[in-house]
């Protein structure tokens, strides 16, 4: 039996469907090229990056063997969605706009680990129990991309950056195994 499932997080329909993305896997650092967005002129902010991650999963079984789960988890930046205002390209910002992106793709290995750890026992309740593990661990995500906006006062608190930066960077280690 094989059940596909999948899961996008900030997917807007515009030409056809179809949002510009790249992966953590394919580019890992962002530089301002990926800024294609028009900026907000009203926001407070000079930049903001937008970052998601979409799983699919699938069961593979046969008769008198155990279930087997097959994932593809990713953790993606969008170009088109993501932007700066003139003349506050710094490389500071950059490295702030970064640390978002390394976040979504620590929670997408946070799920990876979750995934691998999981046996399910019937096929009856993985669509449930992965919805559940997956909405547990997006609800994370933006919770600790809004506490590290508040708390570096979206970098204009450079102590506060600095100590974002050595933790982020510890939990990308200790999570290491479940990178692509």
């Amino acid at each position: 039996m094989s059940k596909i499932f999948t899961v996008f997080l900030f997917i807007i329909f515009t030409n056809h469907g179809y949002v510009e993305r790249f992966s953590y896997a394919d580019k890992s650092k962002l530089d301002w090229s990926d800024f294609r967005g028009a900026p907000d002129m009203k926001s407070n902010f000079d930049s903001a990056v937008n970052t998601g991650i979409s799983y699919q999963w699938t069961i593979v079984s046969k008769d008198g063997e155990d279930i087997k789960l097959k994932y593809e988890i990713e953790s993606y930046c969008y170009p088109a969605l993501s932007w700066v205002k003139k003349g506050q390209s710094t490389n500071y910002l950059l490295a702030h706009e970064q640390l978002h992106f390394d976040i979504s793709e620590l929670h997408a290995r946070i799920i990876r680990k979750k995934f691998k750890d999981y046996s399910p026992t019937s096929n009856k309740n993985v669509k449930k129990d992965l919805n559940r593990m997956y909405k547990r661990v997006e609800r994370m995500r933006i919770n600790m991309q809004e506490k590290y906006d508040h708390e570096t006062d979206h970098s204009r608190n450079k102590g506060s950056q600095k100590k974002w930066e050595g933790k982020i960077k510890n939990l990308m280690w200790y999570y290491r195994d479940y990178g692509k």
